[in-house]
């Protein structure tokens, strides 16, 4: 089975993949390819296996910092298994941008073997998430079929620049090779429209298609619009990516 992108057109960016699998491996273990679909590691991708102590050492180490905070609010318990995994297995790379999701597919497959062989813990530092073996291969792994958004995250909070109003954003597209996607001054009680919205547009982005500057949201039953602005650069902080940017109607 493939997955496939419908609507690619070449963007001319990369595709980031970027993910930390720790855990207590054996020391030559092998990846049964056909019981977890995957053809291997694709060309552009590391896979490599450190000692959990001395990876954290490095200036990005998931398990470290305010992505570090953040991970283990959200699973304490996962968050320290991970901490006391004796190895730490990244896989992370760049592909020019993909006209199909079969190296995502494979991925997946290489990391879903992972957490049966040891590993305790995935962390996807693109989507600010950490999972445990189990919740990772029933989210990824227990249907062949991508789900764009298994892979993105969407954020609501306040918007800081409209007081009052809510903020809509997403992280993960830079797997996709497309950028992110911010909404602001949303009020608070169109927080759901936001979020429908950000998804269609993830899903529209995953399936390949390119969203233009000056793109324009339109609003059934009403006058109102939103023009799509691409903005930031792939080192914001907010979305390690460029994104699509709106504004709410007032």
């Amino acid at each position: 089975m493939n997955w496939p992108r419908p609507q690619w057109r070449n963007s001319g960016n990369e595709a980031f993949l970027l993910w930390f699998v720790f855990g207590d491996f054996v020391p030559d273990f092998q990846i049964d390819a056909v019981r977890y679909r995957t053809r291997g590691t694709p060309p552009g991708i590391d896979v490599v296996r450190y000692v959990n102590k001395a990876l954290a050492k490095w200036d990005g180490y998931p398990l470290a910092g305010a992505l570090g905070g953040i991970l283990y609010d959200e699973n304490a318990v996962t968050f320290e298994a991970a901490q006391r995994a004796s190895e730490c297995v990244m896989l992370r790379g760049a592909l020019a941008d993909p006209p199909d999701l079969d190296s995502l597919r494979d991925l997946i497959g290489t990391i879903s073997a992972l957490t049966d062989l040891g590993g305790v813990a995935v962390v996807d530092p693109q989507m600010l998430s950490l999972f445990d073996g189990a919740t990772w291969r029933q989210r990824f792994f227990a249907s062949d079929a991508c789900d764009p958004r298994d892979h993105v995250l969407i954020l609501c909070s306040e918007d800081e620049q409209n007081p009052g109003r809510i903020y809509v954003h997403t992280r993960g597209m830079r797997k996709f090779a497309r950028p992110d996607i911010g909404i602001r001054n949303v009020p608070s009680d169109a927080a759901g429209a936001a979020g429908d919205l950000a998804g269609r547009f993830v899903q529209t982005q995953a399936s390949g298609a390119i969203i233009e500057e000056g793109y324009t949201v339109s609003f059934a039953g009403s006058s109102a619009t939103m023009s799509v602005r691409i903005a930031g650069a792939l080192n914001d902080p907010e979305f390690s990516n460029r994104h699509l940017a709106l504004r709410w109607p007032d």
